[in-house]
């Protein structure tokens, strides 16, 4: 380029804020700003946007209230219909969370299978759901030192990964001493849809 050329910059002229725009919200106000928005739509009854906005706190933010969150995203999710895959998910975050050597590993991997087997079995990242439960049991295995499929049967029928009514009242009370006195949904409320959803059965 000929030196005695003038560059040319491009210069993006900075418009203001609009009186309608709101400014970008910190870490910390746009947590307190979802967890207001969860008790809300809870009490509506809109619990796939509920379980959207948990799962969005627990993947975008960290802080010291990130576990109460991820409990009641499990929780939810166990308790409305939500697909197997989004539980599965949450499942998994879970394990990881608590580490493959704890002691409800076993169970957390027990109740992501069941799900990716029994729940919305026709949705199409079922497979997915299962690659997931896989991988769940494959890192607890290895932690634990379980090798084979004779050893692997040996253990679930030890830790009784084969009964269901067993596990997961084991994983609810888990949850609920995670989260201790501070949900933000209205556990009541969505209690009263279940047992009104059994008896319209």
């Amino acid at each position: 380029m000929n030196s005695s050329m003038s560059r040319i910059i491009s210069i993006q002229p900075v418009i203001p804020p609009g009186e309608d725009e709101k400014p970008a919200l910190t870490p910390a106000e746009e947590w307190n700003e979802n967890r207001i928005a969860i008790d809300q739509l809870s009490r509506q009854g809109q619990w796939p946007e509920v379980l959207e906005l948990l799962r969005r706190l627990t993947t975008k933010h960290k802080n010291n209230e990130i576990y109460k969150a991820l409990a009641q995203r499990v929780w939810v999710g166990l308790k409305t219909q939500a697909p197997a895959i989004e539980v599965v998910q949450s499942l998994y975050h879970l394990l990881n969370t608590l580490g493959p050597t704890h002691e409800l590993a076993p169970a957390v991997c027990a109740l992501a299978q069941l799900l990716a087997i029994h729940r919305t079995p026709d949705h199409p990242d079922q497979e997915l759901a299962i690659g997931h439960t896989q991988q769940m049991f494959s890192m607890v295995c290895g932690a634990l030192n379980i090798t084979g499929d004779e050893e692997f049967q040996n253990w679930v029928k030890a830790k009784q990964l084969d009964e269901p009514d067993l596990f997961i009242p084991e994983i609810i009370r888990m949850l609920e001493m995670m989260v201790g006195d501070d949900w933000w949904i209205d556990r009541e409320g969505l209690q009263k849809e279940l047992e009104q959803a059994r008896q319209a059965d």
